[in-house]
């Protein structure tokens, strides 16, 4: 493949990740992070501790905090900051920036004022130039460390899908496609609330059946709203729903699943977050979720009860129980 210049707006734990896989294959990268300090520190150390233990950053990856050398001569624009800050950073876009042909979107979340997906918001910005997104069960240490691991890219530019499927097709990745963007964005956004309700039962001692009851009871919620908002249904079942839930679950460093298991045990949200040290988008879509249920009339009992735990510091045993004590029904999705 012919080898391009590739921009990451965001230099987390998966804008690191994808930035280093892509810098692999020869590709001139760089990536953009707000905080000065944080990159020279990257810069100097070549390590990234507490968001990718023992991954070493290739030398030719090149990280700054000026966004027009960032952007500079881009051939692919991906945006991987968090999606409660992906309209603030569009708006430090230079007056009359041109995004190149490929735009990806890696984040996974609502935006808290609008309940916008993020390709939603960089539309807002970009209308005639719409974003891939990019996304699935992925685990980021894991990504690096060559385990096998496939996602999908959606969107509606097909052209522009298959070149984001070439591109980020390699080595252990493989890359589907989609034509489904809401669905693959809703169910990378959505499993994130779903991990925090069974972070709260596993804190409260619960076992597989339970677990296994909230994954799937909780990936029923994720299609009902899904498909009221306009997504196929079917793509919940695939790698951006049912896989992304899975292991988003059973992963022990999952932060939405850290969520849960802290507040099980009694602690505040705020230290909780202040411990993980890292965004965990779940709690903020876990409020989003829970007002478009309520605005489109949609049953979501797990999201609502994860929504009383989280915002009202509901008792999570209670909460519990009064899922169990719902009215009987035929299991319909």
């Amino acid at each position: 493949m012919e080898k391009m210049r590739v921009s990451f707006l965001g230099a987390g734990a998966w804008g690191s990740t994808m930035g280093i896989m892509l810098s692999r294959e020869g590709h001139d990268v760089r990536l953009w992070e707000i905080d000065t300090a944080r990159v020279k520190k990257l810069k100097h150390k070549r390590r990234l501790p507490g968001i990718l233990p023992g991954a070493r950053i290739p030398s030719q990856l090149h990280y700054t905090s000026d966004i027009e050398e960032a952007l500079a001569g881009a051939d692919l624009l991906a945006l991987a900051v968090p999606c409660q800050a992906l309209r603030a950073t569009l708006r430090r876009l230079p007056r009359g920036y041109e995004p190149p042909r490929m735009v990806v979107s890696l984040i996974k979340g609502l935006e808290r004022r609008t309940g916008f997906r993020p390709s939603q918001v960089w539309a807002g910005f970009f209308p005639r130039r719409p974003a891939t997104v990019l996304s699935g069960p992925s685990i980021a240490i894991e990504v690096l460390n060559g385990h096998p691991t496939a996602l999908v890219a959606a969107g509606d530019d097909r052209e522009g899908v298959k070149s984001v499927q070439k591109v980020f097709s390699i080595n252990n990745l493989r890359v589907y496609r989609s034509d489904d963007a809401v669905g693959v964005e809703l169910g990378g956004a959505l499993k994130n609330v779903i991990a925090i309700a069974c972070g709260i039962a596993e804190g409260l001692g619960a076992g597989t059946n339970t677990r296994a009851a909230l994954l799937s009871r909780g990936l029923a919620e994720i299609t009902r709203l899904g498909e009221r908002l306009g997504a196929n249904p079917r793509t919940f079942a695939g790698l951006a729903g049912w896989g992304d839930l899975i292991t988003t679950v059973w992963n022990p460093a999952s932060r939405n699943h850290r969520v849960g298991l802290g507040l099980a045990r009694g602690k505040k949200l705020e230290a909780i977050l202040a411990e993980i040290g890292m965004v965990a988008e779940g709690v903020e879509t876990c409020r989003i979720a829970n007002k478009l249920g309520k605005m489109h009339e949609v049953q979501m009992p797990i999201t609502e009860a994860t929504y009383r735990v989280l915002v009202r510091n509901a008792d999570p045993r209670k909460e519990i129980t009064r899922l169990l004590s719902r009215s009987l029904k035929e299991e319909v999705w």
